[in-house]
């Protein structure tokens, strides 16, 4: 018979203990991962506040989006010069001055290097960003790179600019779906979302072939996924 005044035996303590590292090891990585999905999101819809901020300030200065200075060349070969001009305008006309920068890397081919590296399909495939007359690149005060190019389709450059968000910079994974994402700005519409937005139907930002965030290699509708769901990552985001 146990002592009452002796409180518990070893053996109930150690049990006890065993029982709570159980426990903790079934239910702490769910909820590091639900940190993280939280704080991406938070990170995500921060970066497209202040984006949208910039777009909805410059448009107060320059009029609608559709009288805004896009590429006129549709077609480009070879010489991208045209489109370094464009967006180096763009960047330090409509955007750059309505938003707190830490470091402009600018660009070009000799555009500053510090801030490329490299990034990741969830597959694992890498993709080499290098300095190029189509890339313009700077770092905004929460440690968040911006990435702007004209949107390539066989060599025709269209009215559309690709915004690549890394929520996080330098830090890893680097990854898209997790903290790389995309925008895009359209000169015929002054609407500002996450790229895919506009397909409204969820299914379709899920599963389509080429850019669906559960079905594709490059996952660029995951953003529009988390914007059409109110900003939260929901259980059946693919979070790899």
């Amino acid at each position: 018979m146990r002592n009452n005044n002796n409180g518990f035996i070893l053996a109930e303590v150690l049990i006890t203990l065993g029982i709570i590292g159980i426990v903790s090891a079934m239910t702490l990585p769910a909820l590091i991962a639900k940190h993280k999905k939280t704080v991406t999101a938070t990170q995500l819809k921060k970066a497209y506040s202040t984006i949208l901020q910039a777009f909805t300030m410059a448009q107060k200065d320059y009029g609608d989006i559709s009288n805004w200075e896009f590429i006129k060349t549709k077609s480009v070969s070879g010489d991208l010069s045209p489109l370094k001009d464009s967006l180096n305008i763009f960047a330090n006309r409509y955007l750059i001055p309505y938003i707190k920068i830490v470091e402009d890397c600018g660009v070009g081919k000799n555009s500053s290097k510090q801030c490329y590296y490299d990034w990741y399909y969830p597959n694992g495939t890498v993709t080499r960003y290098q300095p190029s007359d189509n890339i313009y690149r700077f770092i905004i005060n929460n440690s968040t790179l911006i990435h702007l190019a004209y949107d390539n389709n066989n060599g025709n450059y269209g009215e559309r600019i690709l915004l690549f968000v890394d929520i996080n910079g330098f830090q890893k994974p680097n990854t898209f779906s997790k903290d790389v994402f995309l925008m895009g700005i359209t000169q015929s519409n002054s609407k500002f979302n996450m790229f895919g937005y506009e397909q409204k139907s969820r299914d379709t930002l899920m599963t389509h072939s080429s850019w669906g965030c559960k079905t594709s290699t490059r996952t660029y509708y995951c953003g529009a996924l988390i914007q059409q769901d109110g900003w939260e990552i929901k259980d059946d985001y693919p979070w790899f």
